[in-house]
C-alpha cells in the first residue's frame, strides 16, 4: 500500500475546494519527522495542522483537533481521507464512541461507519480521539498490519494539567502516532487563514 505523498495528497484532496473548518476548536501544531509523514492542511503560519502518514502496512491521517473530524463543513475531506485510509473496497468502518457525530457525517454520505469501542477484524477504518490511552498498543498493531487510522485531538490543555515537557513521550495519541512521524504537540495553531494547495504544502523547517 506504498504510495507517494503526491499521490496520496491528491487522493486526500479530490474535490476539496476549502478548508471550511469550525471557528470554535483550538488546534495543536503538529510536528512531522521522518520520511513517511507528509502535511495536508498548514496555515499561514507554515503550521501543521493536518497530516497524514504511514506505517507497516497501514496509513493514518491526523487532525490536530477531534472537532475536525466532528464537523459537516469538512465532509468532503473526512470522506476522502476514510476512502484513503481504508485498506479494501467495502471494509469495515468503526467510529469511537467519542466520535459519533462523525459516523453520522459518514452515514450522510453512504459511507456504512458503526461505533465500535475497538478497532475489529477484518482490518477496515478506525476513527479515535487522542486521548485514550488504553488501547496504544491495539491501534499500533492494527495500522500496522494493514488498519488505517483516523485520530484527531490537541495536546495544549493536556500538556497544561501534565508537563509541556512531556507532551511528545507521554500524550496518548503521541504514543500512537509516533511510529508514523507525527507528533501532537502543545503549540497552539493559528486560525486566521488556511489555503488549500494543488500539492503537498510546504512547511518551513523546524529547529528545535
Amino acid at each position: 500500500m506504498a504510495t507517494t505523498p503526491a499521490a496520496a495528497f491528491e487522493a486526500l484532496m479530490d474535490g476539496v475546494t476549502s478548508w471550511d473548518v469550525p471557528k470554535g476548536p483550538i488546534p495543536s501544531e503538529l510536528l512531522l519527522t521522518g520520511e513517511a509523514a507528509f502535511p495536508v492542511m498548514v496555515n499561514d503560519q507554515g503550521q501543521v495542522l493536518i497530516a497524514a502518514s504511514s506505517y507497516g502496512r497501514g496509513r493514518l491521517v491526523v487532525a490536530s483537533h477531534e472537532g475536525y473530524l466532528l464537523d459537516a463543513g469538512l465532509a468532503p475531506f473526512l470522506l476522502n481521507a476514510v476512502g484513503w485510509l481504508c485498506p479494501s473496497p467495502g471494509a469495515p468502518v468503526g467510529v469511537h464512541p467519542s466520535l459519533a457525530s462523525l459516523a453520522n457525517i459518514l452515514q450522510g454520505s453512504g459511507v456504512e461507519a458503526q461505533i465500535q469501542p475497538e478497532p475489529r477484524e477484518p482490518l477496515g477504518v478506525y476513527c479515535i480521539n487522542a486521548y485514550n490511552d488504553t488501547m496504544t498498543a491495539e491501534l499500533i498493531q492494527f495500522v500496522k498490519r494493514g488498519g488505517g487510522l483516523l485520530m484527531g485531538g490537541q495536546a495544549w490543555y493536556w500538556a497544561s494539567q501534565h508537563g509541556h515537557d512531556k507532551v511528545l513521550s507521554k500524550f496518548p495519541g503521541n504514543q500512537v502516532t509516533s511510529v508514523a512521524g507525527v507528533y501532537f504537540t502543545d503549540t497552539c495553531g493559528d486560525r486566521s487563514r488556511f489555503k488549500v494547495s494543488k500539492k503537498v504544502p510546504k512547511i518551513p523547517l523546524q529547529v528545535r
